[in-house]
C-alpha cells in the first residue's frame, strides 16, 4: 500500500513539471508589449532592399548607372626602315649646242652661287653664222632705208608692196641674227642654283656634244648639288602603307654618325606602290646645317604610324 502511494506521488510531480515548462514561453510572449516584436522576429524592411549592384571589394564591379570605361589602346609599334639621303636639288649640267670646251673655272668640291660661270663652249660654226647674218642685216637695213627715203621723195616710183617687201627682208635678217645670238648664249653655261660641284666630267679642249634622251649623262659637264637642305627617302611596306601619312613623326640614326640623332616628320608620300618592290615612297625634307648628312648616305629610320590601321 505504501509503494502505490509513492508511485502515484511521483507521477503527479512529473505531470506538474511538464505543465510548468509548457506555460513558461507563453507567459514570456504575453509579457512583451503590444506592437514590439522580439529580436528574433525582426526582418529586413521590404522598402530597404540591399543593392544588388554592389559586389564585394574583390570584384570591383562598376556601380549601377555608370558605364565602364574602355581599356587603353595598345601602344603603336614604330617601323624601322632603311632610308637614303638625297640632295634637295641636283642637276647634271649639259650643253644645248655642240662645241669645244674653252673654259671651265670650277672643279669638284667648289661652291658656286646661282648665275656663276660653269663652262664656256666655243662654237665656230655659230660664230661664222653670226658674222653672215649680221652682214645680211646691214644690207637689208640699208635697202629699206633707201626705199623708204625714195618713197618720201618720189611716191610714184616706189610702190607700197616694194616698201613692205624691203621691210620684211629686214625683219627676217634681224630674226636670223637673234637666233644665232640665242644659240651662242647657250654656249655659256651658268649655275641654275647655288650649290656644290660634286662631279666634273670634262677638261678644257674636249668636245661637248648635244645630249640625247638616251645619253644625258654621257654629255654632262658637271654635276651640281644643293644639300644645304636634303630629302630623305624610304620605302614603306605594303602592309603598313595605309598608316603612314604626311606628319607622322620619324627619327633617324646613321652608322657613320653614331653620336647624331635627327628628328623630323614625313613631308610627303607617293600613295602609290612601286610595282617592282611593293613599297610606297615616303619623303622627309629637312635642313642640313653644316652638310652633316651627305647625299648617298644610308640611314636607319624609325617611323611612328599616325593613321589608324585599316579594318
Amino acid at each position: 500500500m505504501m509503494i502505490r502511494t509513492v508511485s502515484a506521488f511521483m507521477v503527479l510531480v512529473a505531470a506538474h513539471s511538464v505543465s510548468h515548462a509548457a506555460s513558461g514561453p507563453a507567459k514570456s510572449a504575453a509579457a512583451a508589449p503590444a506592437g514590439q516584436a522580439t529580436p528574433t522576429s525582426q526582418a529586413t524592411p521590404t522598402s530597404q532592399a540591399t543593392p544588388t549592384s554592389q559586389a564585394t571589394p574583390a570584384g570591383h564591379a562598376t556601380p549601377a548607372g555608370q558605364v565602364a570605361s574602355p581599356g587603353k589602346a595598345s601602344p603603336v609599334t614604330a617601323l624601322v626602315l632603311p632610308a637614303e639621303v638625297l640632295a634637295y636639288q641636283s642637276a647634271v649640267l649639259t650643253a644645248k649646242v655642240a662645241g669645244y670646251l674653252k673654259n671651265i673655272p670650277v672643279d669638284k668640291g667648289d661652291r658656286v652661287k646661282a648665275g656663276d660661270l660653269i663652262a664656256d663652249i666655243e662654237v665656230p660654226e655659230l660664230l661664222a653664222d653670226r658674222v653672215q647674218y649680221r652682214a645680211q642685216l646691214d644690207v637689208a637695213q640699208r635697202e629699206f632705208d633707201r626705199m623708204q627715203q625714195a618713197a618720201k621723195n618720189a611716191p610714184d616710183l616706189v610702190t607700197p608692196d616694194a616698201l613692205d617687201n624691203a621691210h620684211g627682208r629686214l625683219e627676217v635678217a634681224q630674226a636670223q641674227l637673234d637666233r644665232i645670238n640665242a644659240l651662242l648664249g647657250y654656249a655659256r653655261i651658268t649655275a641654275p642654283f647655288s650649290g656644290t660641284i660634286t662631279a666634273r666630267y670634262v677638261d678644257v679642249g674636249a668636245f661637248i656634244p648635244v645630249p640625247s634622251q638616251s645619253s644625258q649623262q654621257g654629255a654632262g659637264i658637271v654635276t651640281l648639288m644643293d644639300f644645304s637642305r636634303v630629302r630623305i627617302q624610304m620605302g614603306v611596306p605594303e602592309g603598313e602603307a595605309s598608316r603612314i601619312r604626311p606628319g607622322c613623326p620619324v627619327s633617324f640614326t646613321a652608322t657613320a654618325l653614331p653620336s647624331k640623332h635627327f628628328a623630323a616628320s614625313i613631308t610627303r608620300v607617293s600613295y602609290a606602290l612601286d610595282r617592282s618592290v611593293r613599297t610606297m615612297l615616303a619623303e622627309v625634307d629637312m635642313e642640313n646645317p653644316g652638310g652633316v648628312l651627305q647625299p648617298g648616305m644610308y640611314l636607319s629610320a624609325e617611323v611612328t604610324p599616325c593613321a589608324p590601321p585599316q579594318s
